[in-house]
């Protein structure tokens, strides 16, 4: 089985344009994923097929998880996608959000509510990551 190292970071736009918004740092994060396209980096291990589901269903999970605390920090600043003509989606920017008074409280509340999803996600995580990592170290100790 060959594993694939994703890092998850958010994505830039539209919070460069938006300077009353403050990103805070720290927020990527590792995942593993089961591929079958082998790389020079990309170590390939040994598990049974309960781990492989295991292993993929975490992943899997957690990426929801980031990907949906990440959609709805953006829903409360105003930012939406919707589908458009030749494109799957676009995003779009509600003005009138950034009109609103006390915006930088409403973003700093939005945020941490954001970042503690993600850790909690991370946290859930953990565990699986580990275990792949051990597996790994111990496949590139034995090569060695």
């Amino acid at each position: 089985m060959i594993l694939s190292a994703l890092t998850f970071s958010l994505t830039p736009k539209p919070w460069d344009t938006m300077s009353w918004v403050e990103v805070p740092d720290g927020l990527e994060f590792v995942r593993y994923e089961i591929t079958t396209i082998p790389a020079p980096r990309r170590p390939e291990v040994e598990a049974t097929p309960d781990e492989e589901n295991r292993w993929a269903l975490a992943a899997r999970d957690f990426e929801k998880e980031l990907l949906d605390a990440q959609s709805d920090v953006r829903r409360e600043h105003g930012i939406r996608t919707k589908p458009r003509f030749m494109a799957d989606t676009a995003t779009v920017r509600l003005w009138r959000y950034s009109w609103f008074p006390n915006r930088r409280a409403r973003s700093r509340r939005s945020w941490e509510r954001c970042v503690a999803r993600m850790r909690a996600a991370e946290e859930r995580y953990r565990p699986t990551r580990e275990e792949i990592e051990a597996r790994v170290a111990a496949t590139k100790a034995r090569e060695n």
